[in-house]
């Protein structure tokens, strides 16, 4: 009888639940605009520079060379005049520049905004990211927009 009487009860229950509608409530959310800092946008298209040294590790003296560089397109480059591929795009506060077949391999590498506008790259470290390589040698390249 107290089984009959709680099953019972439970229907009863369950019975006189009404489900409430949710409103939406139209209200708008405002987002306040970022102040903090940015990067300002940057291109190599169009910009000639030139390597003017490189050093393999992290110690040592810098090797001089005269490179040149000439960034044709968003993707193209020459390096001392004959065609490549690369990559410029922003990854945080930095940029992100991948030269391909270079004489060290596929390197990549960070620059900052101000090496942008200043127009010198100085001691700046690269790593080679050619498929199947497991080099994991640091070169540092100097630099100077012409």
């Amino acid at each position: 009888m107290k089984r009959l009487f709680l099953m019972l009860m439970v229907i009863v229950t369950l019975g006189s639940c009404e489900k409430a509608e949710i409103q939406p409530n139209n209200q708008t959310i405002v987002v306040p605009t970022y102040t903090g800092p940015t990067v300002t946008p940057q291109s190599m298209v169009g910009t000639t520079w030139v390597i003017t040294g490189y050093r393999v590790g992290q110690l040592g003296t810098p090797i001089t060379i005269s490179d040149t560089l000439k960034f044709e397109t968003i993707t193209n480059y020459k390096y001392n005049n004959i065609p490549y591929t690369y990559s410029f795009y922003v990854t945080g506060s930095v940029y992100n520049l991948t030269m391909n077949y270079t004489p060290w391999g596929n390197l990549t590498g960070s620059v900052n905004d101000n090496n942008m506008t200043s127009g010198l790259i100085q001691g700046a470290k690269f790593v080679d990211i050619s498929l199947g390589s497991s080099n994991n040698t640091e070169y540092y390249l100097w630099m100077k927009k012409i």
